[in-house]
């Protein structure tokens, strides 16, 4: 059993020895970026014949590993590169192709491919029509003075429309209609088409072309969250309810209540001259209650009558006045301040979160 299992495990070694040589790389590793790695490796050492295989690997459908967008376009791009200099144009063609299909801002820096590489690569970019717009990266915006650029991109010369509209569609604000070639960058400062300050919420910055050279069309779009930075908002004063106020109108009760006390003080005068007239202190003395009664029963009347044709409380009106004055004054004040912490307001852009690139 010893002899088998060192037999077995010599044979793995032998077999991983195997599978270096060729070329392949170490499953436990990043394989697609290390074949990629040695496909960049050989190009450069201009071991075209050895860079080919290994990039026609990673592209090709039964390639076990993941490969993502990038990878691919880099494994796109190397593989027509090469296919430059073995003399294929037309196959190189389709691969510069793929990779500006599934990249638009694709492009080959003149220092390091052969004009013959950037001559096939223009030819692709004519016959290929995409537009692409780059992730927002995580920005701090001060509205006032500041603004965030988006990069977007056409393979070739194009009508171009981009928009930043809300996800539901109810703000926005068109950045850019016109003719386009390549590369622009696009500002913009936060402020909706009526230069209101666009609310917090998930935005797309949508992108719609039409080629000029052979009139197809082509859309992306790119999501970001806006959130507001702003100093703490002070809320308004409520308006006076209820206790807060004083009554400004007499209830019907207050008459019949002052027309009671009247006649209240008119019986009590009449039960004092009516026993100093059983005491015999004289009418002199007698007289003074039963005017007294006389004049407080004629009080109560009158107020009795003045209080049912006026039942308003001009006092209570005016201290109530006052007080309304002064709350919103108070309110006023309050939103002048926020007024001010709201034009201090920063916008915080991120990229979506939860949406797939």
């Amino acid at each position: 059993m010893r002899r088998l299992g060192a037999a077995l495990a010599l044979g793995a070694v032998c077999v991983r020895l195997a599978v270096a040589q060729a070329g392949a790389p170490d499953s436990t590793a990043d394989s697609t970026a290390q074949l990629l790695r040695q496909a960049r490796e050989r190009y450069e050492q201009v071991d075209i014949e050895r860079a080919l295989p290994l990039l026609q690997r990673v592209v090709s459908p039964d390639w076990p590993f993941s490969v993502t967008r990038a990878q691919r376009v880099d494994a796109y791009t190397y593989l027509a590169a090469s296919l430059v200099l073995v003399g294929a144009a037309d196959s190189a063609a389709r691969y510069f192709r793929a990779a500006l299909e599934n990249d638009p801002f694709t492009d080959l820096d003149p220092r390091r491919f052969t004009p013959g590489q950037l001559a096939v690569f223009r030819d692709a970019r004519r016959l290929t029509f995409a537009v692409g717009a780059r992730l927002v990266g995580a920005v701090r915006l001060d509205p006032r003075t500041e603004r965030v650029t988006f990069t977007v991109v056409t393979t070739h010369l194009a009508t171009l429309r981009v928009d930043v509209r809300s996800t539901d569609a109810s703000v926005g604000r068109t950045l850019f209609q016109g003719e386009s070639d390549g590369l622009r960058e696009l500002a913009w400062n936060g402020l909706l088409a009526d230069d209101r300050l666009a609310p917090p919420g998930r935005y797309a910055l949508l992108v719609d072309g039409r080629s000029r050279l052979a009139g197809r069309v082509d859309s992306t779009r790119v999501y970001f969250d806006l959130r507001h930075e702003l100093p703490a908002l002070e809320d308004t004063l409520p308006d006076l309810r209820g206790r807060q106020l004083l009554p400004e109108h007499y209830p019907p009760s207050a008459a019949t209540r002052d027309l009671v006390k009247g006649l209240g003080v008119a019986a009590g005068a009449a039960l004092i001259s009516g026993t100093l007239v059983d005491g015999r202190l004289g009418s002199r003395s007698a007289a003074l209650p039963a005017t007294v009664a006389a004049t407080a029963t004629l009080t109560g009347v009158i107020a009795f009558v003045w209080r049912r044709h006026h039942p308003n409380a001009p006092g209570n009106v005016a201290v109530n006045a006052r007080r309304r004055q002064e709350r919103q004054a108070a309110n006023e004040a309050i939103r002048r301040r926020n007024a001010e912490r709201i034009a201090q307001t920063i916008l915080l852009i991120a990229p979506a979160s939860g949406v797939a690139p």
